[in-house]
């Protein structure tokens, strides 16, 4: 009897014919899974603007805000602080509240000057989630006159607003309590607050009604379209020479945990921003 040899490819042929095993073949693939990966890094030099916190879309002007220090860069930084007037007032020997005079910011189309609500800004672009605190203190308001200092005298913070700039609000940092006071030469007030794990990104606090602001710029009857949200108060006793009277409001971003606070000052803070802005009754 004749013995028939088979070729490998002979065998592994009569091997699929017959239904068997194949391990060399892979089954079939209908999903694969890859990675995509990118790394961010905080920029130190990067050129900020400043991202307004009232833009069209909410009832607010298309305007173009400025940094309060021009050139500023990151990754952490004061963008801007409110500018606070009280404009002209008739003296007086009662007490006396003064509403702060509205900003103006030109719009982005014509340059006309329009009232915008006073704010102030923070951009955290360290990628650290460290938190942060942005305090400010005031100076007596003075002037070079007889009775060169205005007694008595008493920034309130009446209400605000925070606006985040994030798609996650729970990141969102604190905004101060109503009716916060600022009182001249006796220490720093925290006015916005992101504590460890928030504040990442663009932070405004904002004082005043945008819509408010509109309606007075638009009425006939308006002379001076005024921010409620931020008062001067002054004691009737108070001798006011007629003059102006100016103030240094002193804004500056905290970085390290508060230590305790003694006598009005701050202990061990790390300060990396500050804006000292000149203001005036």
């Amino acid at each position: 009897m004749k013995t028939i040899r088979l070729s490998p490819i002979a065998l592994l042929l009569s091997t699929i014919l017959v239904g068997g095993p194949i391990s060399a073949f892979a089954d079939e693939t209908r999903s694969v899974i890859t990675e995509g990966e990118i790394q961010f890094v905080a920029d130190e030099d990067g050129e900020l603007i400043v991202i307004p916190p009232v833009g069209p879309e909410g009832g607010g002007p298309d305007v173009e805000l400025e940094p309060e220090i021009p050139g500023t860069t990151g990754p952490l930084s004061i963008m801007k602080a409110a500018t606070i007037s009280f404009g002209s007032q008739v003296i007086s020997n009662q007490d006396q509240t003064y509403s702060m005079v509205a900003e103006l910011q030109p719009l982005k189309e014509t340059g006309e000057l329009v009232p915008y609500v006073s704010f102030a800004q923070v951009q955290d672009l360290r990628g650290t989630n460290a938190g942060w605190d942005l305090k400010v203190s005031v100076s007596d308001f003075k002037s070079d006159t007889q009775n060169n200092v205005l007694s008595g005298a008493e920034i309130t913070f009446v209400d605000s607003m925070v606006r985040y700039e994030g798609l996650n609000q729970n990141n969102a940092p604190t905004g101060h309590t109503k009716g916060l006071k600022l009182i001249p030469n006796v220490g720093s007030v925290s006015v916005m607050t992101a504590e460890t794990g928030k504040g990442a990104g663009s932070s405004s606090i904002v004082w005043g009604n945008q819509t408010n602001l509109n309606e007075q710029f638009s009425s006939s009857n308006v002379e001076v379209v005024t921010n409620n949200a931020i008062q001067l108060s002054v004691p009737g006793s108070t001798a006011k020479d007629a003059t102006s009277y100016e103030a240094k409001l002193t804004w500056e971003l905290i970085t390290t945990p508060e230590e305790d606070v003694e006598d009005g000052e701050d202990g061990g803070d790390d300060v990396d921003n500050t804006v000292v802005t000149n203001r005036n009754i």
